[in-house]
């Protein structure tokens, strides 16, 4: 079993070493790593020098930290620690740690099904990424509310993704994802993001215009083993993602119609929908999930100054003032 390395930052150089790196931001979630962690550790799909396993603990204050001091693995494990800057922070972290050819992004709530390091590892073409299928755990029970966020609704959409194709850059997560070690150094996540939302689709439009692909697996699958009993924790998240999103398009104009008038649009006419099937007595609990999701979306996109943090540091009054109007594939 290897010991754990703990480093504070390091290894900028060209990549040599393992096929594949992992790199896995944490926070507050020790059992949940834990249980990714094994799973890993469990897969056979690899020998100790094809695989490595980054670790950034983001501030944690759950025994993350005295957890991951003590973890042994037959995978070269490097842990690194960061105090509550973000899970793109944590990922750029761990990126500049990685010695591999290859990096896969992984959520410290998404391990991987059987076969699917090896897909990554393996792509059909060098320089192409690989966005892996999301499902909901299997030793999980699925709420309602779970099976109405995902696979195909407002938190992981997969509906119409073909499988060895190249996916738009709004299907892109910071999850299940891998890409040649090279296309997350010349182009980091945007650190300004504070939180987990929208700083993925923001670095696949960078990609995009680069004309780096990322083509669909649906055969290299993660299980998500987060639980929602209720809508309201999500309901939070979207209103980070509005304000996230108020963030981006000030960055890059261009995202106007696919990030903020493409949703009001097809927001709109849900709600019109909404509206004629409850006067009819026929609106379901899902159409109302549905409206609530894009309600939220648009109040933290709308919220004004001093109302919300903002996802940006250093940046509040930018982020937050009028949206500019230049001259998705998710719902």
């Amino acid at each position: 079993m290897t010991d754990v390395t703990h480093v504070t930052d390091t290894l900028t150089g060209p990549p040599a070493g393992p096929l594949l790196s992992i790199v896995m931001p944490t926070r507050d979630r020790c059992p949940i790593l834990e249980k990714t962690l094994q799973r890993i550790e469990g897969s056979d799909e690899f020998s100790a020098a094809e695989l490595e396993i980054v670790v950034v603990d983001d501030g944690s204050r759950d025994g993350t930290a005295s957890f991951l001091s003590k973890a042994r693995s037959r995978f070269p494990l490097r842990v690194a620690r960061s105090e509550g800057e973000g899970p793109a922070a944590a990922r750029n972290r761990g990126v500049r740690m990685a010695t591999g050819s290859r990096i896969l992004l992984l959520g410290d709530d998404t391990p991987p099904r059987a076969g699917t390091l090896r897909e990554h590892a393996s792509p059909p073409a060098p320089d192409v990424g690989i966005q892996g299928l999301i499902e909901w755990d299997p030793e999980v029970p699925v709420s309602g509310v779970m099976s109405f966020l995902a696979p195909e609704g407002p938190q992981f959409y997969f509906k119409g993704l073909r499988h060895g194709l190249r996916i738009p850059f709004t299907a892109v997560l910071a999850s299940n994802l891998s890409a040649p070690a090279s296309w997350f150094r010349e182009d980091p996540f945007d650190e300004r993001f504070r939180d987990a939302a929208f700083e993925d689709t923001e670095l696949a439009f960078r990609w995009r215009r680069k004309k780096r692909a990322v083509l669909y697996s649906e055969t290299a699958v993660c299980w998500h083993t987060h639980v929602y009993t209720t809508l309201e924790p999500f309901l939070a998240r979207q209103r980070r993602a509005g304000r996230a999103v108020r963030y981006a398009v000030r960055r890059h104009p261009a995202l106007f119609f696919r990030a903020v008038a493409q949703p009001l649009a097809v927001g709109a006419v849900f709600a019109l929908r909404h509206a004629a099937l409850r006067a009819l007595r026929r609106a379901s609990e899902r159409s109302s999930w549905d409206l609530r999701v894009r309600g939220a979306f648009l109040r933290g996109l709308l919220s004004p100054a001093g109302t919300a943090a903002d996802p940006a540091r250093g940046d509040a009054a930018a982020a937050l003032s009028p949206l500019p109007v230049p001259g998705e594939h998710r719902p």
